[in-house]
């Protein structure tokens, strides 16, 4: 019976990583208090939470619920701020940006995104929505326009939305760079894979493939990859497969997956079930027909020697783990490593954006000579 229990664990464990659920989102339990009447009508209103871990994180979040009857809420989402003051149970933050009805009692979810729109409705950045023809169908994607021939072609992580480009586009927009942000098989707006199941990069590769050929016929010469969690997983293959991978320029990489080996291990660890870590990626090999030594980085760090790279990595990111972003910078010599204290798993802009948007404008301004930044 033990041994049938551990198996249920370690297929259902497998089976969750490796099947599409397009959330982003983690419950924030149900809200407290409203210091106004939730209707958006200032920026200075408070909401109090029960205290967990969740609710206790630093920085700036989006705040997401859906109707709710009982409450006569509508669904909505808001911003709220850092942490203004706790009690042995509950935290009180500031919110801001509310769009739909909030009441109390209305259970509520964190998002790291803070923008739920697109370039222009979040930003007042206009863009066009365009197909990437891929291996499998088309795909949407959001172009902006910029000056120069140098592309990012921006990728999302696992289960992850375009939205996640909102935080940093305002930086890559002031830097004149054109941007792509791409999606990718198994998204909501594009084609699921056909075994229906995702491949930790193995094969997502492939699509951002089709979006830097697509860039070169609007008139891309060369490219700044950009990708957040399984998305540096997929610029990392790019690099390795790609025919277009001499024309990369740099790379920046957020809480990136370089060692799903390692990732695995960790989230076994973290459960306290450390032992069944060999037998968890035995089935997520198995299941997903993945060589999760293909996906190892830290062994194929030659790859990327010559190549300029931003690494941004939160040092309380739960799913990848801190260790081995450092590793893989450390041994390369163009990397810069930004570890970030405090920072879950892709918020490092969250726990401070002014920080990370400087890191970011430092970071392109050393590429000027190739991606034709303008002065100002």
């Amino acid at each position: 019976m033990v041994t049938l229990a551990f198996g249920g664990i370690i297929f259902g464990g497998a089976q969750l990583l490796l099947t599409p659920h397009h959330g982003m989102t983690t419950a924030a339990g149900t809200v407290i208090a409203l210091d106004a009447a939730g209707d958006g009508a200032g920026d200075d209103q408070q909401i109090t939470l029960k205290k967990s871990a969740v609710t206790e994180r630093v920085g700036t979040y989006g705040l997401q619920w859906a109707a709710d009857a009982g409450t006569s809420a509508t669904a909505g989402t808001a911003t709220i701020g850092p942490v203004i003051s706790s009690t042995a149970d509950t935290v009180v933050r500031p919110i801001s940006n509310i769009q739909g009805t909030l009441s109390v009692g209305t259970a509520v979810a964190l998002n790291p995104n803070i923008y739920t729109g697109d370039p222009e409705t979040s930003l007042g950045i206009p863009f066009s929505t365009v197909d990437v023809d891929g291996d499998l169908g088309t795909m949407p994607a959001w172009q902006v326009e910029g000056t120069g021939t140098t592309w990012v072609l921006f990728v999302h992580g696992i289960d992850g939305l375009k939205q996640s480009a909102l935080r940093p586009l305002p930086t890559l927009v002031s830097a004149g760079l054109p941007t792509l942000v791409i999606s990718y098989r198994n998204d909501t707006d594009a084609p699921a894979s056909p075994n229906g199941l995702i491949h930790l990069g193995e094969t997502e590769w492939h699509d951002l493939d089709s979006a830097a050929a697509y860039a070169l016929t609007q008139g891309a010469t060369d490219f700044i990859l950009y990708g957040d969690s399984m998305g540096g997983s997929m610029v990392t293959q790019f690099m390795h497969q790609s025919e277009y991978a001499p024309k990369v320029v740099g790379m920046v990489l957020d809480a990136p997956v370089l060692n799903w080996a390692g990732v695995l291990q960790g989230q076994a660890d973290r459960l306290h079930v450390g032992f069944l870590g060999g037998a968890l990626k035995a089935v997520v090999s198995w299941r997903g027909d993945i060589d999760l030594g293909m996906l190892n980085e830290l062994t194929q760090t030659e790859t990327f020697e010559n190549l300029p790279i931003l690494l941004f990595q939160g040092l309380a990111d739960p799913l990848v783990p801190p260790a081995e972003s450092q590793q893989f910078a450390e041994a390369l010599p163009l990397a810069t490593y930004v570890p970030v204290p405090d920072a879950g798993h892709i918020q490092s802009w969250n726990v401070d954006p002014a920080s990370y948007e400087a890191h970011l404008a430092t970071f392109l301004a050393s590429l000027a000579p190739v991606a034709e930044i303008p002065d100002g």
